[in-house]
């Protein structure tokens, strides 16, 4: 085995969060922030996980790894029977736990009981919790390079089934739309085991400049948790949120067809629409509503990305706004910083 290094990039919801896990389309980016791995060779046969982002580093065994990976998947498959979201939880407790999981998928997934010892160097500019897909981006990239250091076809359809797998572990039921776009990369339509539809960037180039995203802060559940709020409240309100879904799917298909024609204020309306049917769900705290009225009432259109929060944080807000000025003087009111974001970026690949 020689020095690996791949990286794969974030996503952006543009529209069709929540929905997405119900079947529903969705429009997802990716984002011009990358997860980085490094895989060097051992002369033993442990294994090595250092995470520069959490300053945290393991040595363990395949034997470890093996019976960490048949826990989390016994765990998955309760959870994915009584929705239990402290079991799911506790699967991925500590920081580390999902990168080792993520190695048991991949050996479980071609049948290995053990390869070489390797040293992998996990290197993330995805904020964590932030809605931007970073577990995704980790469990492609990783198993991107696990394939290409046992010699495996780079194949990105293999590497994204393995990937959504492990992803269960971390999300309980995802849609696999976070994993596929950063896998593919671009623009992507997405439809829960209906394939994908790659989109041509240049057909939203006029309008992809106005895109901006602010921090609001890590939200204090996870997106297991935020799915799991969606779940009970179907089952309590079935007629309710099927409509809020089916309204959804409409606003997704006609956000399609404005971004190819540059309708500006189209686009606004539905991000806005789309932002109070989320909302509705129960999925964005108050205090994020409070900016995002701001944004609205300073003529923008800003909107939840991922799985949202109930008390404060809710990760990244994507913005549409034709006035940068008055969008980061609103900003600025609330502490907060815009950022430029450059979407549409090449997926997995090798570095």
């Amino acid at each position: 085995m020689k020095r690996i290094v791949v990286s794969a990039p974030g996503k952006l919801h543009l529209l069709g969060e929540h929905a997405v896990v119900w079947g529903k389309p969705a429009i997802i980016v990716a984002a011009n922030k990358r997860c980085f791995i490094e895989i060097t060779p051992r002369k033993d046969q442990k294994i090595k996980i250092i995470s520069k982002n959490y300053k945290k580093e393991i040595v363990t065994s395949f034997k470890d790894i093996v019976i960490k990976f048949q826990k989390a998947q016994t765990e998955w498959e309760v959870y994915n029977k009584n929705n239990d979201i402290t079991l799911l939880k506790s699967i991925t407790k500590n920081p580390l736990d999902y990168p080792l999981i993520i190695i048991g998928e991949f050996l479980s997934y071609y049948q290995f009981e053990n390869i070489d010892g390797f040293s992998l160097t996990i290197d993330s500019e995805i904020p964590v919790g932030s809605g931007m897909g970073s577990s995704a981006a980790l469990s492609v990239s990783m198993v991107g390079a696990l394939s290409l250091s046992i010699n495996k076809k780079f194949d990105k359809k293999e590497i994204n089934k393995i990937a959504f797998l492990c992803e269960q572990k971390k999300h309980g039921l995802p849609s696999g739309g976070d994993n596929t776009t950063s896998c593919f990369g671009g623009l992507i339509w997405f439809k829960k085991g209906k394939g994908i539809k790659l989109l041509d960037v240049a057909l939203s180039k006029k309008i992809i400049k106005y895109f901006y995203v602010v921090n609001t802060g890590i939200p204090s559940e996870t997106t297991g948790e935020m799915v799991s709020l969606v779940k009970t409240l179907y089952q309590k309100q079935p007629k309710f949120v099927e409509k809020i879904l089916n309204d959804q799917e409409k606003l997704v298909k006609n956000l399609l067809a404005a971004l190819e024609k540059g309708k500006h204020n189209e686009i606004i309306r539905i991000i806005r629409s789309g932002e109070h049917n989320l909302e509705s769900l129960g999925v964005v705290s108050s205090y994020v509503q409070k900016i995002i009225r701001a944004i609205e009432s300073s003529g923008g259109a800003a909107k939840i990305n991922g799985g949202g929060g109930t008390k404060k944080g809710t990760g990244m807000l994507l913005i549409y706004h034709q006035d940068f000025k008055s969008l980061k003087k609103v900003l600025n009111s609330h502490q907060l910083e815009v950022e430029r974001i450059i979407l549409g970026v090449e997926g997995l690949r090798k570095e």
